[in-house]
């Protein structure tokens, strides 16, 4: 934000839009990604234009290639399902930079106003790299869902699904041709079943089309597949979303597939997992379980390996990546002993994006940080005291900081909302 801050000073003291377009590109380029798009962006319509071409997107993603292969700044986003409103949503930031405050600082404003606008709930329910799902519980028996982009500020408004939809899982998945900076994205909802299904109706919703869709998700396994009780929602992973199911076992099939019959493939799990899984997500960019076994406090990691998607309907095997047991751990002498007092409140909250030997626990009122290289253990963040100990283990979303904003496709239907600094 000083850099862009500079940029205009800049501007007073001397006429840069007296530079060619090309020289401008140069100078703004080398600003940081949120400075560009929250601030420089809305300087002059010139510069609104300049930075909203494909080229300029082009030329900012290869300045910072660089950087971005580098650890990017990330934001957990906690979400107390059991908790009111003003106390559900607890975001911890991986740096103190003033852009994820402002990022965090938009999601809080928009849980509460969301809140107060439908006077009901407000959930985050899945995420796909910058875009947030949302749901909201509306009264007139319709459920609302909406698509955020807490960088552009960007919220998009779904049409209304029917309210015997209410309990199903949900997942997202985009596509950003960064080329043409053209996107689109796919919402689906998954009926909830505790049984083994070999068929079920999924509802899909298209930006290209701005409509909801009815498929039906074929499953080749003969013994079906359940879904896991606890709600994690669909990971999108190489194009595909995966959806968890017991012991371990994941569901993959394209939401991108147009046509009335969705076929879909199971990956079973890891034969060293006994029972159910902790954490299911993505990790530099490859798929991750994990569980924790008592007694002992054993942290197991695995990670898909040989996946192809084009390969025998995309199954890969496991490889179990990490084993750790508490007792391996080093720290401070009174987190070891809060960590052996809560043994039984210990549970794996999610995987770092960018580093595989980083993961996240969830132990009692604390976020504990756990490099698994050096086998050390610290406090990443602390859940408010407003948040009771007692509430089930938290919804936890990753919000990452992109190369460049997924911008939300404008419906053709609906006005687009929109909130600029």
């Amino acid at each position: 934000m000083d850099s862009c801050r500079w940029v205009i000073k800049q501007e007073s003291e001397f006429p840069l839009n007296d530079l060619p377009d090309s020289v401008l590109i140069e100078v703004l380029i080398l600003l940081p990604l949120l400075s560009v798009v929250l601030h420089c962006k809305w300087v002059s319509k010139r510069w609104f234009s300049l930075i909203s071409t494909p080229y300029f997107v082009r030329r900012f993603i290869t300045q910072h290639h660089h950087q971005q292969q580098q650890e990017q700044p990330f934001m957990l986003l906690n979400h107390f399902f059991d908790c009111p409103s003003h106390k559900r949503l607890h975001i911890a930031n991986s740096s103190n930079k003033p852009e994820l405050k402002s990022i965090a600082a938009y999601l809080q404003s928009q849980d509460r106003d969301h809140s107060r606008n439908y006077h009901i709930n407000n959930w985050l329910r899945a995420s796909c790299n910058d875009l947030l799902l949302c749901f909201h519980k509306a009264k007139d028996r319709v459920v609302i869902y909406s698509v955020i982009n807490p960088i552009t500020r960007q919220c998009l408004v779904l049409p209304p699904v029917p309210r015997r939809l209410l309990l199903n899982r949900v997942g997202i998945i985009c596509n950003y041709d960064y080329n043409n900076s053209s996107s689109s994205f796919r919402v689906v909802l998954i009926p909830n079943f505790r049984t083994k299904l070999k068929v079920f109706k999924v509802h899909i919703f298209s930006s290209d089309t701005s409509k909801w869709s009815e498929s039906v998700v074929l499953v080749p396994d003969q013994k079906g597949f359940e879904l896991y009780q606890y709600p994690f929602p669909a990971v999108p992973y190489k194009g595909l979303l995966f959806w968890c199911g017991t012991g371990g076992r994941l569901l993959g099939f394209d939401p991108y597939n147009n046509g009335r019959c969705c076929h879909s493939f199971v990956i079973e799990g890891p034969v060293e997992l006994a029972t159910s899984i902790d954490c299911f997500g993505v990790s530099q960019g490859c798929l991750r379980i994990s569980k924790i076994a008592f007694p002992g406090l054993c942290l197991r990691i695995w990670e898909l390996k040989d996946y192809d998607s084009d390969n025998n309907g995309g199954r890969g095997k496991w490889c179990l990546k990490h084993k750790v047991y508490n007792y391996e751990m080093v720290s401070e002498k009174w987190l070891i002993k809060y960590v052996d007092r809560n043994y039984k409140k210990v549970s794996v909250l999610a995987f770092h994006p960018n580093d595989g030997d980083i993961v996240y626990l969830l132990i009692q009122s604390k976020v504990v940080l756990c490099n698994l290289q050096s086998n050390t253990m610290e406090v990443f963040c602390d859940i408010p005291q407003i948040v009771p100990y007692n509430v089930f283990k938290p919804l936890a979303l990753t919000f990452v900081l992109p190369s460049w904003p997924t911008p939300i496709p404008s419906s053709p239907l609906q006005k687009q909302d929109g909130i600029a600094d």
